[in-house]
């Protein structure tokens, strides 16, 4: 629960002839002894009476809402008392005046910083600002969990499509005719059908990840190459000792961390019109689920 300090004005001092002064603890408030909560330090308070010091020549001060000098006289709106008075401008003790004017500017703006942020930082509450990714202006990546792709300002996700492994019949014919079981074997991982859905006419996209569990995916992105109504992702051939050799067509890519659990891919090069895939590592194995799109020609009328 808030607080309210109650503030008291000490009696004023009548000083000699034209002098008027207020006695300084007119700013002066009773020391609060109360154990002071954490929700409490935390609470940006506004100082009240709100108003100017005019700073006299013995030292005291007036509290003002606003003064203006005409010829020898100082004419000022007296807070504590709500009315107009004036006193000569010999009275005041103006170097003063001036540097409790700029601490009190001072004050103004760190107070104003303080309830700006305060009020920043209420409203951002129940944001997720790891979520809530802006990657180009007004681009937003999804908050789901996926893989994404960019193209100029529209972002697509792209879908994951099954990859199979094939053995060389040709090669294990080999091997049962000729009795000898040294003859190395032979698989190719295949995406059954010729063409990606997903098409790109951009030679530069960039790619999105938000895995589900925030980890580091270890991908390699590949260009598949089209053999009849499949796309060939790798050949793997298999040494009598076990010893596995594969055969792919890399790209270098950089990885970004623009937000916590979210990252950004960007080629090396410019992808010429072809078929692509990004795989996921899984030790030293591709997993089977691929991430694959298509780069059409410029001017192709594209779809997604």
């Amino acid at each position: 629960m808030r607080r309210q300090n109650t503030y008291r004005i000490a009696p004023i001092a009548i000083a000699p002839a034209a002098m008027l002064a207020v006695a300084a603890s007119i700013w002066s408030a009773p020391q609060d002894t109360k154990p002071t909560s954490s929700a409490d330090q935390e609470t940006v308070r506004v100082p009240l009476p709100k108003g100017k010091k005019l700073v006299l020549a013995d030292g005291t001060f007036q509290i003002v809402r606003e003064y203006s000098v005409q010829g020898d006289r100082v004419r000022y709106w007296s807070v504590e008392r709500s009315a107009w008075e004036e006193i000569p401008t010999t009275l005041v003790n103006w170097d003063a005046t001036h540097k409790a004017e700029a601490e009190q500017s001072k004050q103004d703006a760190e107070l104003k910083a303080k309830i700006r942020a305060t009020a920043i930082s209420e409203m951002a509450k129940e944001i997720d600002v790891d979520r809530s990714l802006e990657i180009k202006p007004g681009v937003f990546l999804p908050d789901a969990v996926g893989f994404y792709s960019l193209e100029d300002k529209q972002i697509y996700e792209m879908k994951q499509s099954l990859a199979v492994t094939k053995i060389s019949k040709g090669r294990e014919v080999g091997r049962i005719l000729s009795g000898i079981p040294l003859i190395p074997r032979k698989m190719s991982l295949e995406i059954p059908d010729a063409h990606a859905a997903l098409r790109l006419v951009t030679a530069e996209p960039e790619f999105f990840m938000r895995p589900a569990d925030q980890r580091e995916p270890r991908f390699r992105l590949l260009r598949v190459h089209v053999k009849g109504d499949r796309r060939l992702v790798e050949n793997i051939s298999i040494q009598i000792t076990g010893e596995q050799s594969h055969h792919a067509d890399d790209l270098d890519f950089q990885t970004w961390t623009p937000a916590r659990g979210v990252f950004r891919y960007t080629v090396n090069q410019r992808l010429e019109p072809g078929e692509y895939a990004f795989v996921e590592m899984t030790g030293e194995d591709i997993n089977s689920y691929i991430w694959d799109f298509g780069i059409d020609p410029s001017g192709t009328k594209s779809h997604k």
